[in-house]
């Protein structure tokens, strides 16, 4: 009889992924702004004021933008005095990455307490998750920081809409650890689902179908889905021997002693991770 739970818990995943693999549960659609800013971009007529317009109908937007295109990264010679100076800066694809990022914050609609707490702390997690990924960028070159910033927010973006389907499901489990036992359970394979429909590159679909596949083999350069991997562990309390030998760490660094680097990089990196995680608009724990 002990086994019971567990088999319950099995059924209801399998039933809620079942949902989403047929089509039958909502996915939300790209964010508005993401998705009229991504035409626009889209379209090799656009000029810099027709951006404009669209982006200073969202203050918020414009001065997240702002904020971006004024840190060091981005900052050359003179402070931005107009918007169309902010975009000429940042380029097209910060653009898209960084206003598909503002967005996603707005998608969760539920007003279950629950659900809503449970959302929040995996936003925050993402967040977090997001600046480890940006600080962790400086240390492989051929990945952009913007790239970083996008894979982190979204390697579980599954649990959006996967915590919404829940909200139709009233006998569903509602304690919190259950609930995020499930979405870390089923978030991957729902995340391929939603960012396929977004029409996001495979690198970026890979990052959520990958999230959990600690011992991930693959061809080739490092990628997206592995600086995400390693900035999932150096979030989590510090312990360096699973980080030392995760295959993503040896392909991000394969000439290091990675024993040391993770040491190291568990030193380095949350500091430097504060200052994108203030950009992002998160708070430290």
């Amino acid at each position: 009889m002990q086994s019971q739970p567990h088999a319950d818990a099995r059924n209801l995943r399998l039933a809620l992924l079942d949902r989403f693999l047929r089509g039958e549960a909502r996915v939300p659609q790209m964010p508005e702004n993401a998705e009229a800013i991504r035409r626009l971009l889209e379209d090799s007529r656009t000029q810099l004021e027709q951006l404009s317009r669209v982006i200073n109908g969202d203050p918020a937007l414009a001065a997240y933008l702002m904020q971006f295109a004024e840190n060091p990264l981005f900052k050359t010679g003179r402070p931005c005095q107009h918007l169309r100076d902010v975009l000429g800066r940042l380029g097209i694809r910060n653009l898209n990455n960084l206003v598909l990022a503002f967005s996603l914050r707005n998608l969760f609609t539920s007003t279950e307490p629950t659900l809503q707490r449970v959302f929040r702390n995996r936003w925050k997690n993402a967040q977090l998750r997001a600046a480890y990924s940006a600080a962790l960028c400086g240390r492989c070159p051929g990945i952009a920081v913007e790239d970083a910033l996008l894979a982190g927010l979204l390697q579980d973006i599954g649990s959006l809409p996967l915590l919404d389907e829940i909200g139709r499901w009233p006998d569903a489990p509602r304690e919190e650890d259950e609930l995020h036992a499930l979405c870390d359970a089923i978030s991957g394979p729902i995340g391929v689902i939603l960012l396929t429909s977004w029409n996001q590159v495979p690198a970026i679909v890979d990052v959520t179908r990958h999230r959990d596949d600690w011992q991930r083999e693959h061809a080739g350069k490092a990628d997206l889905a592995d600086l995400v991997q390693v900035a999932s562990l150096l979030q989590q309390p510090r312990d360096e021997a699973p980080l030392a030998q995760l295959p993503a760490l040896r392909r991000l660094f394969p000439d290091a002693d990675h024993a040391a680097l993770a040491q190291q990089l568990g030193e380095e990196v949350p500091g430097e991770a504060a200052f994108w995680l203030k950009l992002l608009g998160g708070k430290a724990s």
